[in-house]
């Protein structure tokens, strides 16, 4: 099937959209079917990412003042649940929080199992940290992309103690996907939160040095130690690609870093494919190196996110003909054969990028910062 990108798939999506709302504005379930009590009560996330979906269709815009009013003081709101134990003014879902925090026999197991073989044991109360870090990086870029601020200033414990690179260098940047995110939101911290504090260029010069510490002369991406798996080296390489852009430092190594792209044929899952589209978006920004080849790439691509598309209910499911399952380590649906917001709003993304590089012009999609 190919996918037309034009104003039936706009309206198709939007319609997809509306079939996950709740009755009150910015409230979404994750999928249509399948859900998990979990993925019934979760509401940040799922809010967020729906208002990226807005926003890439040039829908937001299009939206009453009292229902954008309405939305973004829902993503505000989360910043009311204090924790004494998270940093100052997290976004917190207290439902997401409450569920995380309960003891799995089995999540636990698996924890045990990775620290007596030595493989990304990670204690569960570091987790947790992340997975609230990453929701409220989530939730501070989506309002700015909307043209808003956060209410409350949030405080990053990491920033504001001045302690970038000791902890840059706590993290396993063998395996840079999960390192990757950390430093992302550090980024997202520093040019939202922090941009008038006295220590901003310090902060930055260390994120700057940081990432060129971790920079391979062979493959123009980023890591540490020896060459990762594919799809570790492409959304580790993503995930710091998108925090130099909030920072406004180009990427270091654009043509070597195509090479690597164009040598690697993604997996079907959503983030795989929205991550290569996004480093191939970023490194052309810089260079016209291997252009007709990257087109060529691209319709690939193109025809690997169809398989995603459901065209009867007009959104992408997270993984070929299933559902996305998890959501920062709470299961949120069964994986049915159903679209779900999740994959929608990174396909979609995808798909602005790809409109955006092939000079698209039968409609108008926006392209996110995330």
């Amino acid at each position: 099937m190919k996918l037309k990108i034009n104003d039936g798939f706009k309206e198709n999506f939007l319609s997809f959209l509306s079939s996950l709302e709740k009755e009150k504005t910015g409230y979404y379930y994750p999928a249509t079917q399948g859900l998990t009590p979990a993925g019934s009560k979760l509401t940040l996330g799922f809010s967020c990412f729906a208002l990226k979906c807005m926003y890439i269709l040039d829908a937001w815009d299009d939206l009453s003042t009292q229902k954008k009013t309405e939305w973004i003081n829902l993503i505000n709101s989360f910043q009311d649940n204090q924790i004494d134990n998270l940093p100052k003014n997290s976004f917190i879902d207290k439902d997401y929080y409450s569920i995380i925090k309960k003891f799995d026999i089995n999540t636990e197991a698996k924890r045990q199992a990775k620290k007596i073989l030595n493989r990304n044991y990670k204690k569960k109360n570091v987790e947790i940290d992340e997975f609230i870090r990453a929701e409220t990086k989530q939730a501070i870029s989506s309002l700015h992309q909307a043209g808003f601020t956060n209410n409350l200033h949030y405080e990053s414990d990491i920033i504001k103690t001045d302690s970038v690179t000791s902890y840059l260098n706590s993290l396993d940047w063998t395996k840079p996907w999960n390192s990757g995110a950390q430093f992302s939101g550090l980024c997202v911290f520093l040019e939202t939160q922090d941009f008038r504090s006295s220590n901003y260029l310090k902060n930055k010069n260390e994120l700057s040095t940081f990432s060129e510490e971790l920079l391979s002369l062979e493959t123009g991406c980023y890591f540490k130690g020896s060459t990762p798996s594919d799809s570790e080296i492409i959304n580790g390489t993503m995930k710091i690609l998108t925090g130099l852009d909030w920072l406004n430092i180009k990427v270091h190594l654009p043509d070597k870093l195509i090479d690597t792209c164009l040598r690697i044929a993604p997996s079907n899952k959503g983030c795989d494919l929205v991550d290569i589209v996004y480093i191939l978006y970023i490194c052309s920004k810089q260079t016209n190196y291997r252009k007709k080849e990257i087109l060529s790439y691209l319709d690939g691509l193109l025809e690997s996110i169809s398989k995603h598309y459901f065209v009867r209910e007009g959104g992408f499911s997270y993984y070929l003909n299933q559902s996305q399952i998890f959501y920062y380590g709470l299961r949120i649906t069964k994986g049915e054969p159903v679209p779900d917001i999740h994959g929608s709003m990174l396909l979609l993304w995808a798909l602005s990028m790809v409109n955006e590089m092939k000079e698209n012009q039968d409609i108008k999609l926006r392209i996110i910062k995330p």
